[in-house]
């Protein structure tokens, strides 16, 4: 079951886009293919914020060594105005300094108690829990009949509410932070000052949190952190941090895969039933829906520290490279027909979750969430359709997450 993405060409210096959410991956992938085939794996670049010079790193070996260098680095970013995505990406006033502006020791030394918290048995500790929000909002879901936005209710959700359970975050707060993840992680904010107000008020009510944790600290990740800080692990300011971190990386990056599934699920029935009555393939299916289904372009911008020849370029010391996971993901050299989506594949694991030191410590938990998120669908409903496809679905699912997506449903009820 294949589905094919035509290819297309771009110019130099490559301009990447500050609004993610705006992006399309066909046209990203067909303007970055080409001048991969052109020009090489990596390419000089204009950041849409910052100063400075920057690349692209296209290839995905090269954007590979660019996770797992350690010659390349975030902690850089430290109130630098680096070349980069969005506003709020570097550490500066009031964006609270958090362990992802890190490196080396001082970066291991604070992720362990994530990795604690986020570990294979942690994970599938959680899973009973997952499994009955899922419920409750395919429920909710449901009782609204036809005609309802699946992004809105369902997709945009359940994320929100699993990260907000990890973290501890109390169910009445968690919806306070849904424009605001969405906003800063999408970079729909137009002006500095705009991003820095969700900033510090989200930085502001962690900061609000963790007080309570001290006092009445519960099993969730931030009472941990806070155990952590009491024992001189972890600066206050690096608690803020880690709570803002968390909550947007946490959620944004898995709504937007889940959304792009669905999206791309209801346009194609024939997908839809062999999935749903094949469930030993879902899992590969999910990490292929992961290797063409972006979540943005690709990841923090790391700087150099030093000079480092790279995929025929030197990149100075000081300049930024932005691996960019997406066109990556479709890189001729290592994947057979890159353009095609096929469930089966088996070959080199993607980038979605980058790689190396910085690589994403919820990458168990969001595969995890994928599952029972769709798995909960096939088992309610046997067929499930858009109202209105569109003509050119195939372009407009390979957005950062569908804004919205109406669709209808048989349920075996209903067929009985």
């Amino acid at each position: 079951m294949n589905t094919r993405i035509d290819s297309g060409t771009a110019a130099l210096p490559y301009e990447m886009q500050a609004r993610q959410d705006l992006v399309k991956g066909p046209q990203l992938e067909r303007e970055l293919r080409a001048l991969r085939h052109s020009v090489g794996p990596v390419l000089p670049a204009v950041m849409p914020f910052g100063e400075g010079r920057a690349w692209v790193a296209v290839g995905h070996q090269e954007a590979r060594q660019v996770f797992e260098d350690p010659r390349f680095g975030v902690a850089a970013h430290r109130g630098n105005n680096y070349p980069r995505m969005r506003h709020s990406e570097g550490h500066k006033e009031p964006f609270p300094i958090s362990f992802i502006h890190m490196d080396g020791p001082e970066h291991v030394a604070k992720r362990r108690v994530l990795t604690r918290h986020l570990s294979v048995k942690r994970v599938l500790a959680m899973k009973p829990h997952t499994e009955q929000i899922v419920q409750d909002y395919i429920q909710e879901f449901e009782s609204q009949g036809p005609g309802v936005d699946i992004v809105a209710h369902y997709s945009e959700q359940i994320p929100l509410a699993v990260i907000s359970h990890l973290i501890g975050i109390p169910p009445d707060d968690k919806d306070y932070f849904l424009d605001a993840a969405l906003d800063m992680m999408n970079g729909r904010v137009a002006t500095e000052e705009e991003a820095n107000k969700k900033i510090a008020e989200v930085s502001s009510y962690f900061g609000r949190l963790a007080k309570q944790k001290r006092d009445d600290p519960q099993d969730d990740l931030l009472s941990a952190i806070v155990t952590d800080a009491a024992a001189g692990k972890w600066t206050e300011e690096e608690l803020e941090g880690a709570g803002f971190a968390l909550l947007t990386a946490g959620h944004d990056a898995t709504a937007s895969i889940l959304g792009g599934i669905l999206y791309w699920l209801v346009h194609d029935p024939d997908l839809y039933a062999y999935l749903r009555d094949n469930r030993d393939k879902l899992p590969r299916a999910i990490e292929e829906f992961l290797r063409v289904i972006p979540a943005g372009t690709g990841t923090r911008v790391r700087i150099a520290y030093e000079d480092v020849e790279i995929g025929g370029v030197t990149v100075n010391k000081g300049d930024g490279i932005h691996p960019t996971v997406h066109p990556a993901n479709f890189d001729e050299r290592v994947y057979t027909d890159p353009l095609d989506l096929k469930i089966d594949r088996d070959e080199t694991p993607h980038l979605r979750f980058g790689f190396g030191p910085h690589g994403c410590p919820g990458s168990q938990l969001a595969r995890m969430e994928l599952q029972v998120a769709i798995s909960a669908i096939f088992d309610r409903f046997p067929r499930l359709w858009a109202i209105d496809p569109s003509d050119d679905w195939r372009e407009e699912v390979l957005m950062r997450g569908p804004r919205s997506v109406l669709v209808a449903w048989d349920t075996d009820e209903a067929r009985s």
